[in-house]
C-alpha cells in the first residue's frame, strides 16, 4: 500500500507548490525589511521569520495530510461543519477588530486564527461529501435546495463579520462544485442573476461606507486620491514603475519607501509588479496557472467523485483568489481584501491554502489503492 501511494503521487504538483511557497516567503521578506539588506537582517524581521515558520510547518503538514485517505473527511462532514460554523459565531461575540472587520480570534498573543479562512476547506469537504454520498439529481430545483442551504449558512455568518471578499470564495467554490456535479446551465444563468441582484441589494441596504467606497472607488481612485483612492494609485504606481524587468528584489521605492499599504498582505503582487517587473511577473502568473491546471488534472484522475469535487472546489478557490488579487493592484477589480494564497503574509490564509493541497496530494496518492 505505501510503495503504491509513493507512485501514485503528484511530485510535480508538490515541487510547484514548494517552488511558490519558498517564492512568497522570499517576497514576504522584500516587501517587510527596509535599509540595508543582509541575512542577519532578514532573520530579525519578524514578520519575515514568523512566514518562514508557517511555510515550513505548513508543508511539513501537507504532506502528512497527504498520506492520510481523503475518504476518511468524508466521513466527519458534519463534525467539521459544526466546528466551522461554532467557530465563525464565536468570532461574532469573541473576535477582535481591524480594519473596520471582526474576523479573528485571538490565540495567545503570538497568533490571530481567522475562522472564515477555514470555513473555506470546511465548505469544500462537507459540500463535496453532501454532493457525492447523496449522489443527489440536479436537474429539478428542488436538488438544489440541501446544497444551497449548506452554504448559505456560514457564509451569511461571514458576511456579517462583515466579510465580502470570502462570501464570493463560498460562491465561487459553491457554483464550481455544483456545475462538476451535474447541475443545469440555466440553474447556473439564473442563480448568476439572482447573485447580482442579490448584490445590488446588499450594496444598497447591508454593506458599511468604507466596503460602498472600496467597490466604487476602483473605477476612478482619483477621486479620493489622498484616502480611499490612495492604495490603488500606489498599486498602479509600484506595478508600472516596474517595466519590463523589474528593479530587483528589495528595490522597490514604493515598497522601501512605505508608499504602499499593506504591501507584503494584499497587495504584494504590487511588490512583485515592481522588483521583477512584467517579465517576473508573467512567469510568476504562468507557474500559478500552471499549479491550477494540475489540480485540476488530478481531478479528472480522482478515484470518485468526492475525490474529484474536493479538487475542483481547491481549484475554484485558488483560481477565484488569483483573479481578484491580481485585478485589485491593477485597478480591474475593487479592493475587497483577499489574500493572494501561498504568498501573502499571514498564518491562516497560508495554513488553509496547505490543507486544501494536501487533500489535493491526497486524491492523487490515493487514486489507485487496491490491494492485488
Amino acid at each position: 500500500m505505501g510503495k503504491k501511494l509513493l507512485r501514485n503521487y503528484d511530485y510535480v504538483l508538490l515541487l510547484t507548490i514548494v517552488l511558490i511557497s519558498a517564492f512568497g516567503v522570499i517576497m514576504v521578506g522584500s516587501s517587510s525589511v527596509s535599509g540595508e539588506i543582509s541575512i542577519s537582517a532578514l532573520f530579525s524581521n519578524r514578520t519575515f521569520v514568523k512566514q518562514l515558520v508557517w511555510a515550513v510547518g505548513g508543508l511539513v503538514g501537507m504532506a502528512l495530510l497527504s498520506f492520510i485517505d481523503y475518504s476518511e473527511w468524508q466521513r466527519l462532514k458534519l463534525p467539521i461543519y459544526f466546528f466551522s460554523l461554532a467557530l465563525l459565531i464565536l468570532v461574532i461575540f469573541k473576535g477582535t477588530s481591524a480594519g473596520g472587520a471582526q474576523r479573528w480570534i485571538a490565540i495567545g498573543k503570538l497568533f490571530n486564527l481567522q475562522p472564515s479562512e477555514l470555513a473555506k476547506i470546511a465548505i469544500i469537504i462537507t459540500l463535496s461529501a453532501t454532493m457525492a454520498k447523496e449522489g443527489r439529481s440536479l436537474e429539478r430545483w428542488s436538488g438544489l435546495i440541501v446544497p444551497l442551504l449548506h452554504v448559505a449558512v456560514p457564509m451569511l455568518v461571514v458576511f456579517l463579520q462583515p466579510d465580502l471578499g470570502t462570501s464570493l470564495i463560498f460562491m465561487a467554490i459553491t457554483g464550481a462544485i455544483l456545475f462538476v456535479a451535474g447541475m443545469r446551465w440555466l440553474h447556473l444563468a439564473v442563480m448568476g442573476v439572482g447573485g447580482i441582484i442579490g448584490s445590488v441589494l446588499a450594496f444598497l441596504f447591508v454593506l458599511k461606507p468604507y466596503q460602498k467606497s472600496r467597490l466604487i472607488i476602483f473605477r476612478d481612485p482619483w477621486q479620493d486620491p489622498f484616502d480611499d483612492g490612495w492604495q490603488i494609485i500606489q498599486s498602479k504606481v509600484a506595478v508600472g514603475s516596474g517595466q519590463f524587468r523589474g528593479r530587483g528584489l528589495f528595490k522597490g521605492t514604493q515598497t522601501q519607501l512605505d508608499f504602499l499599504p499593506e504591501k507584503n498582505t494584499d497587495f504584494i503582487f504590487s511588490v512583485i509588479g515592481e522588483e521583477l517587473g512584467f517579465l517576473g511577473a508573467s512567469i510568476f502568473l504562468l507557474v500559478y496557472v500552471f499549479l491550477i491546471w494540475r489540480v485540476l488534472k488530478v481531478a479528472m484522475e480522482a478515484k470518485d467523485s468526492f475525490g474529484r469535487y474536493l479538487c475542483v472546489g481547491v481549484a475554484a478557490m485558488l483560481s477565484f483568489q488569483l483573479l481578484v488579487n491580481v485585478g485589485m493592484t491593477i485597478s480591474i477589480m475593487p479592493v475587497t481584501g483577499l489574500p493572494l494564497p501561498l504568498i501573502s503574509y499571514g498564518g491562516s490564509s497560508f495554513l488553509t491554502t496547505m490543507i486544501s493541497l494536501g487533500l489535493v496530494l491526497s486524491v492523487a496518492a490515493h487514486k489507485d489503492t487496491s490491494i492485488f
